[in-house]
């Protein structure tokens, strides 16, 4: 009884055991392949992170990309959620900006803080950059590799994936911290929306803000 089950789990499950050894290979590759600086780190990013799900979704799954977030999805979902989303995470700034260390721990480039342009370019350039490669990753790949057969649970799921992927390099620090509430309420409203489009909108437009506020607050 206990074997037949335990086929069972592997016969319905198979496909998303699969993704999910993918996306560990794919966060081993992007954790140790050598990479320094801001350009290199890009350029392996998009490699581990896009590239080889794409590959790997197209070529051995065949599936169609929209039913990973490549697409506009539902609007009225998205945009709903999105308000929602910004409303709370920017409650959790406000939280974490008097109750915690976190604008005496938060780092920014001291070319951000000083020169307006090149804050300009930082967000959009490379904050922007590595939040589409995690939109990608987190939400599209792994979550909606298993929102299917789990709903609500991959939005857990794919969270705890990304503050481990952090924990796990040595990289958990106050600095990670508006990305692990973009990660939460991001899957929700990617989840919710089937689009990668609106939890990526929503979450560069609340760095852009924090950023903002944290150079106000510390100046």
């Amino acid at each position: 009884m206990i074997r037949q089950k335990r086929n069972n789990f592997f016969q319905i499950y198979q496909e998303e055991l699969l993704t999910a050894f993918v996306v560990l290979v794919c966060l081993a590759l992007l954790t140790f392949f050598p990479a320094s600086g801001a350009l290199q780190k890009i350029t392996s990013g998009i490699v581990f992170l896009f590239i080889a799900p794409l590959l790997y979704l197209k070529l051995v799954l065949k599936k169609n990309l929209a039913d990973f977030g490549w697409q506009l999805g539902d609007w009225r979902a998205g945009l709903i959620f999105s308000a929602v989303y910004l409303v709370f995470a920017l409650l959790i700034f406000y939280a974490l900006s008097n109750y915690t260390p976190f604008l005496k721990e938060y780092r920014l480039p001291l070319a951000a803080m000083n020169n307006f342009w090149y804050f300009i370019f930082y967000e959009l350039a490379i904050v922007g950059i590595f939040l589409a490669l995690y939109e990608i990753f987190f939400r599209g790949f792994a979550m909606f590799s298993l929102s299917t057969k789990t709903g609500i649970y991959s939005v857990i799921y794919q969270f705890f994936l990304f503050f481990l992927f952090f924990w796990a390099t040595g990289n958990l620090n106050w600095n990670i911290a508006p990305l692990l509430i973009a990660a939460l309420f991001s899957g929700l409203t990617t989840l919710k929306s089937r689009s990668l489009l609106y939890s990526f909108a929503t979450s560069l437009f609340f760095l852009i803000i924090l950023d903002s506020l944290v150079i106000k607050f510390t100046h």
